[in-house]
């Protein structure tokens, strides 16, 4: 019962981490295409 408990708790940690690290990832993302925007611009 207890492992069950632990494996399941990882799982959840796990996409947890992937969902935050995916969501961060997106801004950096689209300020980078702002900047070369400003930059091509010019």
């Amino acid at each position: 019962m207890r492992r069950t408990m632990l494996t399941l708790l990882g799982a959840v940690f796990a996409f947890g981490i992937l969902t935050a690290s995916y969501a961060t990832a997106e801004l950096p993302a689209t300020a980078s295409v702002d900047v070369q925007q400003d930059v091509t611009a010019r």
